[in-house]
């Protein structure tokens, strides 16, 4: 099975480095942890299909972030933001 990622980036995940807040980012990954991710227009057609309230629900975080506070974005926009070799990883 193919794997699909999806990023989300959610105001008030993050702190600055004075403690205010700033936006964060969370990606989930579904499907076969070794296969071929699914980009470009399969993406897109899937991800249709999800939204950010069930998005919050399935990280757990539904009941602490609002759906107005977040915003999906793809994976490359979380790469280049929240990726690993960045500091800001959530």
């Amino acid at each position: 099975m193919k794997k699909i990622r999806i990023c989300m980036e959610i105001q008030g995940l993050g702190q600055d480095e004075n403690g205010v807040p700033c936006p964060g980012g969370v990606a989930l990954t579904l499907g076969d942890e070794g296969a071929e991710e699914i980009t470009g227009e399969e993406y897109q057609r899937l991800m249709e299909n999800f939204s950010i309230p069930g998005i919050l629900s399935a990280a757990f975080l539904d009941g602490i972030y609002k759906p107005e506070d977040c915003r999906l974005i793809t994976p490359e926009e979380f790469d280049r933001k929240y990726g690993e070799e960045r500091d800001a990883d959530v």
